[in-house]
């Protein structure tokens, strides 16, 4: 872009908006297409539809009642960043994978253009907390980090010299599948891409809450557990952060329970850290946060067992903001390069 091609751009469009998109919740930022300007956010609950059309018709005319009530004229959006929970193929902008918006398969950017015609950059949520993370938060000044996100399944992406790997089909990083032990695996085992991985069925928030309910409804589990106190003292009850808490207090159970999670996690992390060679491993999502110095230290710990290369694993730092900050980093980092 020459000179003066860059000063007309900027003039036209000088604000940038990150859009990080939940099954259940939206955060959205609106910002200065320059880094260092306020950053101003607006939350609002995920409208369900059917359709992608709704959907986006609904996402931008929010988007533009935001941008009114801040001050920014619409015509000088120069571009917007959105993260979904799913897998985009980034050559054909097709949302897969993803529970929360069972849409047909087809290119989603035709529909965006009819209610938006700025610069569009799509791409997974946990790809965009990772460049959130890169840009403001724990793997700031890394250029080859890995973000896992442990949560109700489990996640992870990509920076490789400084830019997100993706793979092939847009699912590098699903680590769901990996394969760290025996456990779960029966001789009729098929991977389907429909279902959880075998890692993720063990080590995600989901798994430990499954785990920890059978654990109890089996007879194992006694009344004297803190887990028991911690859920109320009914079996449905019982969540992963009930096992954590009661874990740091050297509850047995809880211990009994979390040996097979941690052990395969930090089989995960080393698997990870052997074939990439990371300098940073950012552990996020509302299982790692829920206890981050306990769990921390328990991978920690086991991922000394498996690895000699040096590799830091760290707590994320920005929390439910990451990938809407990430979608705004990316927006940023594509129209600096037209």
């Amino acid at each position: 872009m020459t000179e003066a091609q860059l000063e007309g751009f900027e003039a036209k469009g000088s604000w940038v908006a990150g859009i990080d998109i939940g099954g259940t919740k939206i955060l959205m930022l609106l910002s200065n297409q320059k880094c260092g300007g306020e950053v101003h956010e607006r939350r609002l609950p995920t409208q369900s539809a059917e359709q992608p059309e709704l959907f986006f018709q609904w996402l931008f005319t929010e988007l533009k009642t935001f941008c009114a009530e801040i001050g920014c004229d619409w015509d000088r959006l120069a571009g917007v960043g959105l993260g979904f929970p799913g897998v985009i193929l980034q050559d054909e902008a097709v949302l897969r994978n993803a529970p929360a918006f069972q849409w047909p398969e087809e290119d989603v950017r035709p529909i965006i253009a009819k209610y938006y015609s700025g610069k569009i950059v799509l791409d997974n949520d946990v790809n965009m907390a990772a460049m959130g993370e890169v840009d403001q938060g724990a793997a700031k000044g890394h250029r080859h980090s890995v973000m896992v996100t442990v949560g109700t399944g489990i996640g992870a992406a990509l920076v490789l010299n400084g830019e997100l790997h993706s793979g092939q089909h847009g699912a590098a990083g699903e680590i769901g599948h990996f394969i760290t032990g025996d456990e779960g695996l029966s001789s009729e085992y098929v991977a389907d891409g429909d279902a959880f991985g075998v890692f993720e069925q063990v080590t995600s928030g989901t798994g430990i809450t499954e785990r920890a309910r059978h654990y109890f409804n089996s007879g194992k589990g006694s009344e004297l557990s803190l887990i028991w106190s911690l859920a109320g003292g009914e079996v449905q009850q019982i969540e992963a952060r009930h096992v954590f808490k009661a874990a740091e207090s050297g509850d047995v159970a809880a211990l009994e329970i979390l040996e097979l999670p941690m052990r395969y996690m930090a089989r995960g992390l080393a698997n990870i850290t052997a074939l990439l060679n990371p300098s940073i491993i950012v552990l996020g999502g509302g299982v790692a946060a829920s206890n981050p110095a306990y769990y921390l230290n328990e991978v920690q710990a086991r991922l000394k067992r498996y690895v000699v290369l040096p590799v830091q694993v760290v707590i994320a730092e920005l929390g439910n903001k990451a990938g809407a900050i990430g979608a705004l980093a990316s927006i940023r980092r594509h129209l600096e390069r037209m």
